[in-house]
This record gives C-alpha cells, sequence and structure tokens, in this order.
C-alpha cells in the first residue's frame, strides 16, 4: 500500500474509531484480583438444550447427556440455565453478540457498545504481553471498540509461527518500516483534523475530540508494536503442530481442536496473552464423524426428530470431550508463579445461540471453570415474560474476579458475586 493510499485509508476509517477507555474510568486494579487469565470457548451454534441444562440444581445434580463428558470435572464446573442477552433477537446473528449482548443494529448511534467483553479485558489486563489478545478459531465473537468485528485464525501452524517463531531481519525492517510511516501518516491527519476544529459546530467539535482521541489509542498500538518487534519470542518445540514417529497430528478441522487448545496453554504458560477466544465454526460442514449423514446446520435444525438429534449429539458430546481435554491441561500446566492454570484462569463455555433449532437466543448454553470460583453447582434463574437473567451479569462477577474495577457491562442489571464468591 503506497503512503498516499495508507494516509487516505487511515482518514478512512478515521471517523469509525470510538473513544478508547481512559485508565482514570474503571481502571484494572489488580491487588484485588484473584485470577488473572480468560478463556472462552464459543461453539456457534450452541448446544442442544436437551443434553445440555441439568434438571435438578444445585451440587448433586444429574448429568445429562452433553455433560457427562466432563464428570471429571464437575466440582471445577458451574452451569447455568436461563442467561441470556435481553436486546437480542433471534436468528444467525445472536451467535456474534456472546461477548457483547448487543445487535450491531442498535448501536448506530454508539458503536463503542459493541466492544466485546474480551477486547474490554484485553484494554485492562492485556497490556503487559506480547498479545493483548489472542482470538482463534472461528471469528464472530470478538469486537472492537471501534464496533467493528473481529478476525481470528484458525490455522494451528500460523498460530504457532505468531507464538513462537521468529520473523527474519528482513521483514522485522520491512515492518518497522511500515510502523514509522503509519506513525508519521498519523501525525499528518491529527494536524489536518485539528486545523478544522474553528470552523466546526459544538456538535462536530465533540466528534473530532473522539476522533483525536482515537488517533492517540492507534498511536500507542503502534508504539506497543514496535515495543515487542525486537524482544525474542520464547521457544517452543513444534511436536504439537509437526508430530513425531510416534504421533500423527491431523490440522484439518474437527481434530485439530486438541491441538488449538494445547496452544491456548502453551500461550498462557509463556506469558503471550491473558485473554484468549476459541471460535467452533458454524456452517453445515459434514463431521467425519462414525453416525453423522447430513451437514452441521443441517443437524441442528432437528425439529426435535430423534434421528437428527442422535447425530447432532454426537458433534455436540465431540465439543464436551475437547473442552474436558483443555480443563485436563490446564489443571496440570502451572504458571510462572507454580499455580495450575485453571485455578488462576476464568474458563467459560458458552454461545450467543440459545437453541439452534429454533434461532432462538434465549437460555444461552454457559459454563464457567476454574479461575478461582466458587464451583461445583447448577443454577438456574427465572424468567421474565421472555428474558432471563442478563448473561452480562456474570461479566461483571467475571471482570472483578480478574481485578477489573466495575459493576457494570453492557446490559447488565446487578452481578453473580453471592453465587461465585
Amino acid at each position: 500500500m503506497t503512503s498516499t493510499n495508507r494516509r487516505n485509508f487511515l482518514r478512512g476509517i478515521g471517523v469509525s474509531i470510538a473513544l478508547p477507555a481512559f485508565e482514570s474510568m474503571g481502571a484494572a486494579s489488580q491487588s484485588a484480583a484473584k485470577a488473572s487469565r480468560f478463556i472462552c470457548v464459543a461453539p456457534t451454534y450452541g448446544m442442544n438444550p436437551g443434553g445440555f441444562f441439568p434438571e435438578q440444581t444445585g451440587p448433586d445434580y444429574a448429568l445429562p447427556l452433553l455433560l457427562r463428558p466432563l464428570e471429571k470435572h464437575r466440582h471445577d464446573l458451574t452451569v447455568f440455565s436461563n442467561l441470556d442477552h435481553p436486546e437480542v433477537g433471534g436468528g444467525h446473528g445472536c451467535s456474534n453478540t456472546l461477548l457483547n449482548g448487543v445487535e450491531l443494529k442498535d448501536t448506530k448511534e454508539n458503536p463503542q457498545r459493541l466492544q466485546s467483553l474480551d477486547e474490554y479485558m484485553a484494554e485492562k489486563i492485556g497490556q503487559q504481553t506480547r498479545f493483548a489478545s489472542l482470538r482463534l478459531g472461528s471469528g464472530g465473537i470478538s469486537w472492537s471498540r471501534a464496533g467493528v468485528i473481529l478476525p481470528s485464525e484458525g490455522n494451528p501452524t500460523r498460530v504457532f509461527a505468531r507464538m513462537f517463531l521468529e520473523d527474519n531481519p528482513k521483514i522485522k525492517t520491512k515492518t518497522k518500516e511500515y510502523l514509522r510511516e503509519d506513525a508519521s501518516i498519523l501525525d499528518v491527519v491529527r494536524a489536518d483534523a485539528r486545523r478544522l476544529n474553528s470552523k466546526l459546530t459544538r456538535e462536530d467539535q465533540d466528534k473530532l475530540d473522539e476522533y483525536l482521541t482515537a488517533i492517540r489509542e492507534v498511536e500507542r498500538k503502534l508504539q506497543r508494536r514496535t515495543d515487542w518487534i525486537d524482544i525474542p519470542k520464547p521457544k517452543a518445540s513444534d511436536k504439537v503442530i509437526r508430530g513425531d514417529d510416534e504421533m500423527v497430528v491431523d490440522l484439518t478441522y474437527p481434530y485439530n481442536t486438541s491441538v488449538m487448545y494445547e496452544l491456548m496453554v502453551l500461550a498462557l504458560q509463556a506469558n503471550l496473552t491473558n485473554i484468549i477466544t476459541f471460535g467452533h465454526p458454524g456452517g453445515n460442514r459434514l463431521f467425519p464423524f462414525d453416525g453423522i449423514s447430513m451437514g452441521y446446520h443441517s443437524l441442528t435444525h432437528h425439529g426435535k426428530r430423534p434421528d437428527l438429534l442422535k447425530e447432532l449429539n454426537i458433534i455436540e458430546t465431540f465439543y464436551a470431550k475437547q473442552f474436558t481435554g483443555l480443563l485436563d491441561r490446564l489443571k496440570v500446566a502451572r504458571d510462572s508463579e507454580g499455580q495450575s492454570l485453571l485455578d488462576s484462569t476464568v474458563v467459560m463455555f458458552g454461545s450467543g445461540m440459545g437453541n439452534a433449532s429454533s434461532h432462538s437466543s434465549r437460555n444461552l448454553p454457559i459454563m464457567v471453570a476454574g479461575g478461582g470460583f466458587k464451583n461445583g453447582q447448577h443454577h438456574r434463574f427465572d424468567r421474565n415474560g421472555r428474558d432471563g437473567r442478563p448473561l452480562c451479569d456474570l461479566y461483571v462477577t467475571i471482570l472483578q474476579q480478574l481485578g477489573v474495577e466495575t459493576d457494570h457491562f453492557s446490559t447488565s442489571s446487578a452481578n453473580l458475586n453471592h453465587l461465585l464468591g
């Protein structure tokens, strides 16, 4: 991209860059943190409600079909029923609202509302690591402060390279040149914008102030990349993606899920990041499992047909088994202080889709594990008409557990500290 085009590009996106967070407005207080990391695993089409939600509440609930693979971790888990986002309607788009609780159509006047939980965390507890956050697997659940949906990486080889392989000196030199050029372009854009100030109405001056503040945020991100470019990456064996004489690694989805989970644990152990999201994709792929005869999306529209539910359960049981494997790894792995990663990491499993068969966004399949929470129970909330308890109430509790001083996130009305504290 030429310098002129890059300048025009930056000018073009400038109006959509929203006001960033200020340190004085709800800044993180890590001294109060009981956990220091966050993982979110999100299946696009959720989980079949009939196989996910227990019938009993409390600690002695019988594990339904889709939770049986998690038996060994039942004391590390909390399962919730009747959590959802009150402002979100149905349809496939609700999958994208998992971590922010609002729909794109409702945020035209204030796109900052679209910022997702993981990206908000990245601002608060992700600034001291190489990657403020890692977005892996299928995209769709992470939104920037500017209200832009963010991409993710589903290729394990590229994820490993990004985390552990050094760029060659020529690439580093070229990257430094681009970073310097971007910084100088921002200087010009800022100067041009300020010259407009005296010609604008008060309302437009307020918009311009937001724009200039956003430019400073971009500058901080550029500086961050510059600061890290010459810091050596940690070393790790490529056995996780290459295998060896005794193990062949399948890097195709869905078989690469365990590989991605292994990479996530390595990223946390190496202090490369504190925040990771991983999405299981939707679509109508034909899963290569025995007993599967139809595409994934077609099976989610089962209409309660026993034959289709049986096939869907095969896929969703696979998800549950893989999630169990992630918890296994986190429980054994140690952080830099010798603590179990599961104890110091809030792990959330959930989807913005409640019942894929009817495209419902109600009663989302949500579990949390680890993170120093008081786990081991199933909690069911009352429903008030169409709505259950705001899922964002849980997000407030998660943020506070991570040391972020806030009593509100998105559509929250309170918190769930009394259940998890």
